[in-house]
């Protein structure tokens, strides 16, 4: 099975939170990562993003998606 999702109001989110280079955030419902990745780009060099869903096969999409975070990033399906 192949998992398919397509970020809504991206920018839009991204902007109300507002992360900073160095923060570490949580995403509640990770999905396919599209809004973690653009979270991860604004945090960077170091901070750190927990993702949790309960759908095993978005975590899978999620962890291939953001594959280049990956010693930043911990993904659970909770």
């Amino acid at each position: 099975m192949s998992y398919f999702h397509i970020p809504v109001l991206l920018n839009e989110v991204v902007e109300v939170i507002d992360p900073k280079p160095g923060e570490n955030l949580i995403d509640g419902t990770i999905g396919g990562g599209g809004h973690a990745g653009a979270i991860l780009e604004r945090t960077a060099p170091d901070g750190k993003l927990l993702g949790i869903d309960l759908d095993n096969e978005a975590i899978i999409a999620s962890k291939r998606k953001l594959e280049k975070y990956s010693e930043r990033i911990i993904l659970k399906k909770g």
